[in-house]
């Protein structure tokens, strides 16, 4: 259970609202333009997203509304029509535009381009955000998803855990914050992790 403690009007407040409450909306993470959230595939982030979203007062963008308005089909619909190599191009290029003053959760794969997201770490107005989700729950909830993802194994690797490991040491290189998230953890505990962790 989280930790509760008596504000100043005699009321029982969790720790994390109050710390929150306290600092107001002189937070880094309000200060910062951009919030970024990357993380493998079932981590959660378009969830999270749009809770960060309404508690920040920002508007939010998923990667597949990006990719669908940049190009007018879906990912799925895109691969199937040309082929992995121009679905890669593609990919790239969605990133590659201006997210100022937005939640922004990016594919699962978007860490494969070096040069989009090292222009994203560099930018001093955004943070990076990484949901760090154990394989277990990540593979939980895939078994439970109705709807096939376009997920694209990179040469030499052959089944999803070897994906996620592989995945892993690109999402510890291109991050500002890490939250690290556990199989109980709600929507709502993740959002006010990153608010309190932004605080530090």
């Amino acid at each position: 259970m989280e930790k509760q403690i008596v504000n100043g009007g005699g009321d029982m407040v969790t720790y994390c609202d109050a710390i929150i409450k306290m600092k107001k909306l002189n937070t880094n993470i309000i200060k910062m333009t951009t919030v970024i959230l990357i993380g493998m595939c079932y981590a959660g982030k378009t969830t999270i997203g749009k809770l960060l979203g309404q508690r920040l007062g920002k508007s939010v963008l998923d990667s597949r509304d990006i990719f669908e308005r940049e190009y007018g089909i879906s990912e799925n619909e895109y691969l199937k029509k040309h082929g992995r190599e121009q679905f890669l191009v593609a990919e790239e290029k969605s990133l590659l535009q201006n997210f100022e003053n937005k939640v922004v959760s990016l594919g699962g794969s978007a860490i494969y381009y070096r040069d989009a997201m090292e222009l994203l770490l560099r930018n001093k107005d955004y943070i990076i955000v990484w949901l760090d989700v154990p394989f277990s729950v990540i593979e939980k909830r895939k078994s439970l998803e109705s709807w096939e993802r376009p997920i694209i194994y990179p040469n030499g690797i052959n089944t999803f855990e070897e994906l996620y490991k592989e995945r892993h040491t690109k999402y510890e290189k291109y991050h500002k914050l890490r939250i690290v998230i556990s199989d109980k953890d709600t929507p709502e505990d993740v959002v006010k992790k990153i608010m309190v962790k932004s605080l530090c």
